[in-house]
């Protein structure tokens, strides 16, 4: 019996010294990504996203709470989480400090933080409108801003002579519909539309370039500015995607109607044999969402050199020279092509060098 009581008295002392439930619990906490002092880039329209931890040496985190320049994140209150910040409309860039507070069952807490310096890619910068003298002849063009590039914003008017016959290897130059450009109505339709070229007077004799080449050829341009290459048409079309002024459908960006952001808002017609049924995304059809590039491109058909029919699809497609030679037929020369029943940009045609097409310059 004695024994026993000996056992008893010995375990007792044991029981009491274990920790108790008002014991102060030891808190831990990080902000893990991003670091402290880092430099993030992300786009305007991307998440910042954000990684965050809590560790007690005993019992529960309850809380947490997360402020992003001083503003309390509601959808983060536990740990460990990972978020996706959406950056405001009016954030600007430079440091950012995000604050980790998390809060234990005792009541004890630890706070983290980590300051950042934030740049902020806002993508390609929306057109911007403007205006070059041709000193050849004085005339006034508007021009465009898109991306890294130039562009007229009208089709080259500059007309050193007039003429009627075609050719594929002495330069041409045309009025619309062969109008005399002293007229009236001649004048009109320069104005309008721009003069027509054959190759040899776009490229003012020089030989059209490999799809590799980076050469600039002024060509029929005034100083300062070039017949783009085919490379050139698709990095404009290239900005567009980027810029997000491809035609959306119920929501959904089409990426191929390119087009359709470069083609003007009016004087587009459907042809009168389509048998498809017209889709929104046709540069012909709801015309009032064409032209989000203030690229203006109008529907001028083009001047055949060959057949009966001189001029071919005046009111809907439209066409313009580039600097590259054909990749099928190298003797060819590639232009782009927009037709009202497409929402594209064509940049893989090749046409005879004596057919007649408008011209876009490119600054250098």
């Amino acid at each position: 019996m004695k024994r026993l009581l000996w056992i008893f008295i010995m375990v007792l002392p044991l029981c009491i010294s274990g920790c108790s439930d008002d014991e102060t619990q030891q808190i831990t906490c990080a902000i893990q990504v991003p670091s402290d002092g880092e430099t993030i880039q992300v786009r305007a329209d991307e998440k910042l996203f954000i990684r965050g931890y809590g560790k007690a040496d005993h019992g529960q985190i309850v809380s947490a709470e997360l402020k992003v320049a001083g503003s309390v994140i509601q959808d983060v209150t536990t740990v460990p989480f990972y978020y996706g910040y959406s950056l405001p409309e009016e954030q600007t860039e430079g440091e950012l400090k995000l604050e980790l507070t998390v809060r234990g069952e005792t009541g004890a807490t630890a706070t983290a933080s980590s300051t950042i310096v934030l740049t902020i890619n806002r993508g390609p910068q929306p057109p911007k409108m403007g205006t070059m003298t041709d000193s050849r002849d004085g005339v006034v063009y508007k021009t465009v801003q898109l991306g890294e590039q130039l562009w007229m914003a009208e089709n080259l008017r500059y007309l050193p002579q007039q003429d009627y016959e075609v050719s594929s290897t002495e330069p041409k130059y045309y009025v619309m519909l062969d109008y005399d450009a002293t007229t009236e109505l001649g004048k009109g339709f320069l104005d309008a539309y721009g003069a027509y070229y054959n190759v040899p007077a776009a490229l003012q004799g020089q030989a059209s370039q490999s799809m590799e080449s980076t050469q600039k050829i002024q060509g029929i341009c005034p100083e300062g500015w070039h017949i783009p290459s085919i490379e050139e048409w698709r990095s404009l079309a290239q900005y567009v995607v980027d810029a997000k002024m491809a035609v959306s459908v119920n929501g959904v960006v089409d990426e191929t109607a390119v087009g359709k952001a470069l083609a003007a808002s009016t004087m587009w017609q459907l042809p009168a044999d389509i048998e498809d049924e017209p889709s929104p995304v046709w540069i012909g059809e709801n015309m009032e969402e064409n032209n989000a590039s203030m690229f203006n491109g109008l529907p001028t058909g083009f001047r055949a050199c060959a057949g009966e029919e001189a001029w071919m699809d005046l009111t809907y497609s439209a066409g313009w020279w580039s600097s590259t030679a054909g990749v099928a037929m190298s003797e060819f020369t590639m232009p782009v092509r927009m037709w009202a029943t497409e929402g594209l940009l064509g940049t893989s045609s090749e046409f005879n060098p004596g057919v007649g097409l408008p011209v876009r310059c490119l600054k250098d």
